[in-house]
């Protein structure tokens, strides 16, 4: 089953009441994202590939009810899907990531 996929506004709002973050998974250092998308500094965490296909299953806990976000959307559904079904981990996705709020960021 895919995981829940959130509009921007939306994903603020549930990071928010969940008291929780939201997780970027692009190359771009997370102070970047946080400006493009107007976030107060430290609202974002920061994931790498390697980070979250090693991460154990106590880790991954550690993310749960977080929203992943990404260039696009493709990606974080992916990461969202891969840490629910690996380690029943209720993760959320940005629909249409960081391009869907400020366009391509290249």
């Amino acid at each position: 089953m895919d995981v829940k996929e959130l509009n921007f506004e939306e994903s603020v709002n549930f990071v928010n009441q969940n008291k929780t973050a939201l997780v970027w998974i692009g190359s771009e250092p997370k102070e970047y994202i946080e400006e493009l998308l107007n976030l107060e500094k430290n609202t974002l965490k920061q994931l790498t590939p390697a980070q979250i296909t090693s991460m154990s299953k106590d880790d991954a806990k550690l993310y749960n009810n977080h929203v992943f976000v990404c260039y696009h959307g493709n990606s974080s559904r992916y990461v969202a899907n891969f840490l629910k079904d690996k380690h029943g981990v209720e993760a959320v996705s940005m629909k249409g990531g960081v391009t869907s709020v400020v366009g391509e960021i290249f």
